[in-house]
């Protein structure tokens, strides 16, 4: 009887960690876009909106608030640049990683309440430097750039 039971406990547990691993992130791109189209997306801004309303456009692809972004009001171009500096190390340890030569204009937009779609955000207007990590282009992206960017990470 105890390797009936020990099959059960296996098969439960595989099952488990399926249901686990077929969860989506929550920072998961959208698969008909390369990571740079979805940095695009959530972090480049070149006119400033409204944190409640640029937020509804980020969190319709994911269907969760999400907790924390950073919009970079600057062309897509000028953020591409910053893939040109010299490498530093990213938070998560990677050294693709690449900082502002120079303070831009950002939005800082933080998750105060509210529950998917009716998502709440507190913004904070900043002239700061950033960190981003940069990758080198997928074939949908403009392969004009040896590097794109591909995910913010900090704000300095």
């Amino acid at each position: 009887m105890a390797p009936v039971k020990t099959a059960f406990q296996s098969l439960l547990l595989l099952l488990l960690l399926g249901l686990w691993v077929a969860e989506v992130p929550v920072s998961a791109r959208p698969s008909h876009m390369t990571s740079a189209q979805w940095f695009e997306t959530q972090h480049v801004q070149p006119s400033p909106q409204a944190c409640n309303s640029a937020m509804e456009h980020i969190n319709k692809y994911t269907k969760h608030c999400k907790n924390l972004n950073t919009f970079l009001h600057e062309s897509f171009s000028s953020v591409a640049t910053t893939c040109q500096t010299p490498n530093i190390a990213c938070k998560n340890g990677r050294e693709n990683c690449h900082q502002s030569q120079k303070p831009v204009p950002l939005t800082s937009c933080e998750l105060v309440s509210g529950k998917y779609p009716n998502c709440r955000y507190r913004e904070k207007h900043l002239n700061a430097q950033f960190i981003i990590a940069c990758d080198p282009p997928q074939q949908k992206d403009d392969l004009q750039y040896s590097l794109v960017p591909v995910h913010f990470d900090n704000v300095v």
